[in-house]
């Protein structure tokens, strides 16, 4: 994840934002506790699309999954958009933007509750 500030005359302006979807390829992933799952292709159709929080490196970043593809993410008054899809297991996105219009692949591990990780990202759904 990349984040940059610009200096403005009020001080340091968060300009902008990079993150993976929950996925960046530079994150390595989390090591895995006995009670985290590889969600299953199907379980991830009953998930995506959908509005999803992640937190991202300490950051509480939205996400809007829409049914044809288009993903578009917030922080603040900072946005973004791209494309998702799933490959069988695995959760795919791309944004413009915060992942350079490079697409990303990753399985989807269940955690605690209603959470999700995938590369080290947790999100759940809204």
């Amino acid at each position: 994840m990349r984040l940059i500030a610009m200096r403005t005359n009020k001080g340091y302006k968060f300009g902008t934002f990079l993150l993976a979807s929950v996925l960046l390829p530079a994150v390595m992933a989390v090591p895995t506790q006995s009670s985290e799952r590889v969600v299953p292709s199907n379980e991830l159709r009953k998930i995506f699309p959908g509005q999803f929080q992640a937190h991202v490196r300490g950051y509480r970043v939205r996400f809007v999954a829409t049914s044809d593809g288009r993903l578009k993410g917030y922080y603040g008054s900072i946005s973004d958009t791209g494309r998702w899809s799933l490959r069988g297991n695995r959760l795919c996105i791309m944004l413009k933007d915060w992942l350079d219009g490079k697409t990303t692949c990753s399985s989807v591990r269940r955690t605690r509750g209603s959470w999700y990780e995938a590369r080290g990202i947790r999100f759940r759904r809204m």
